[in-house]
């Protein structure tokens, strides 16, 4: 499954996906889980919480065992995830504005 609509981040220490972004795919909070709270641009309350998921593909680049983050971004649902330093750093990305590309140095 395909998550579109996902903005880089690099002001982001942690990468987040909507929690309706991947509930098609069995991704969901459970009693478990533990619920984190961070402060956002202008002081305003956010909970979400964290999961261990099987794998991740971005772009042709796969790898697996990753923990993630869950919780509302855009409450008017047009932005699906936010992608953070945690994997922009694991996958050395190297982000060009001039040219607006994203590339991976695996």
């Amino acid at each position: 499954m395909a998550i579109e609509n996902i903005v880089i981040d690099t002001g982001a220490a942690e990468t987040i996906l909507s929690p309706d972004a991947v509930e098609e795919i069995g991704i969901f909070a459970e009693l478990d889980d533990y619920v984190h709270s961070f402060y956002g641009i202008g002081g305003s309350l956010h909970n979400f919480y964290s999961k261990q998921v099987d794998g991740v593909n971005l772009g042709s680049v796969n790898f697996a065992n990753v923990r993630l983050d869950f919780g509302v971004i855009d409450p008017y649902g047009n932005i699906n995830g936010l992608l953070g330093l945690d994997i922009l750093m694991k996958l050395n990305a190297v982000i060009d504005l001039k040219n607006l590309k994203l590339s991976l140095e695996i």
